[in-house]
């Protein structure tokens, strides 16, 4: 997960029984752990979501990816997931890809090819589901590359709450996209112009404020004394924050260097949809920015425009959006982090984000830098 993704999105179906030739079947979700493991732990360093590893060449690839052997409980869910979304039958062993804060990547070739397979963490309701999925099949008749989503044979994007499917796409190994191709797929984004699905969610546009800060370094953990250092600035940022205003319509909301990467058959693609929602377009531009070097996000930024991008990022008020997500990622991770009921394995990759985010906050000082050399 970067930045901006929120990890409060979807919420846990209620169990459903479903009767299939006068039997009754409990579902899937019902009989498998909220997280399916079957190595215990998952690599600490697999942080991207969707297709990061198969960035590698085939041949690497085949060593590098974890493998699990067919049979058991990974066995029942991924043919489960096959036959719902008409896969075709799967072959070889289901190899587990990556991991992000909202979910966990599975290979699943079948004898129709490859697939990639979302175990979604923190499951979705079939509406959001569905609305991004409509904004992906809109970014891709408008020009936009981007892993193709699958339904189910009834027409569904989710299957049990829990799983969905994209179609598998190679990457190119070890390359970043440049500034200037962030901003040029930006462009393409925000021309999309499809209708917001209702207002801009507080994640988004909403600041911590002073109280949420000090309660925050008040809790504690070993990140505490940079916290305090930081605050003053931190809530100084929230004044600056003011409401998206009119000027909405659906955007990606996850755009960086993770999540737009470069295609093996060339050009990029764009990754990770599933936090797409109503945003303002200057607001996601300048977030964009802030995760660059300067002199990447001019390039950006120029990119942007000459390609035709419609918005502008003129002052500070367009950072919102980057400010309030800071300040609600450093809320999760600081929470994740001390909760007892959070696995080692969250704790310690809350611990790891807190860390990283506070070596490099984002400060009154990075905005007004970027909007004089823009």
């Amino acid at each position: 997960m970067s930045r901006a993704t929120s990890p409060t999105r979807g919420v846990w179906p209620r169990q459903r029984i479903r009767v299939t030739g006068g039997a009754v079947r409990t579902p899937l979700s019902a009989r498998l752990p909220r997280a399916l493991s079957p190595f215990g732990g998952m690599p600490a360093d697999s942080s991207r979501c969707l297709v990061t590893l198969s960035r590698l060449p085939a041949g690497e690839r085949e060593d590098t990816m974890a493998r699990v052997s067919w049979g058991g409980i990974v066995d029942e869910a991924m043919r489960a997931v096959a036959r719902a979304y008409g896969l075709g039958e799967p072959i070889g062993p289901v190899v587990y890809a990556a991991r992000g804060e909202l979910g966990r990547i599975w290979r699943l070739e079948t004898v129709r090819g490859p697939w990639a397979v979302k175990e979604l963490l923190v499951p979705a309701e079939e509406r959001a589901a569905r609305e991004d999925a409509e904004f992906q099949l809109a970014a891709g008749k408008a020009g936009v590359r981007l892993p193709r989503p699958v339904v189910t044979a009834e027409g569904d994007v989710l299957f049990e709450g829990r799983w969905r499917v994209y179609e598998w796409v190679d990457l190119v190994a070890g390359e970043v996209v440049t500034g200037a191709e962030l901003g040029t797929v930006t462009a393409g984004l925000h021309q999309v112009g499809h209708p917001p699905s209702g207002p801009v969610v507080p994640w988004f546009a909403g600041p911590v404020g002073r109280a949420g800060w000090e309660e925050l370094a008040a809790a504690g953990g070993e990140w505490a004394p940079a916290l305090e250092r930081a605050l003053p600035d931190l809530v100084a940022l929230d004044a600056l924050v003011a409401a998206p205003g009119s000027l909405i319509t659906t955007c990606h909301r996850d755009v960086n260097v993770e999540n737009v990467c470069r295609a093996a058959d060339g050009g990029v693609i764009v990754l990770d949809w599933e936090n797409c929602g109503p945003a303002r377009p200057a607001w996601e531009l300048a977030g964009i920015l802030v995760d660059l070097p300067l002199e990447d996000a001019v390039a950006a930024y120029r990119a942007y425009r000459d390609a035709g991008g419609p918005a502008t990022v003129a002052e500070p008020a367009d950072f919102s959006m980057a400010i309030a997500t800071q300040g609600h990622l450093l809320e999760f991770y600081a929470r994740r982090a001390l909760s007892a009921e959070e696995s080692e394995e969250n704790r310690g990759r809350a611990r790891a984000r807190l860390r990283a985010m506070l070596d490099r906050p984002l400060t009154r000082e990075r905005i007004d830098d970027i909007l004089a050399a823009l």
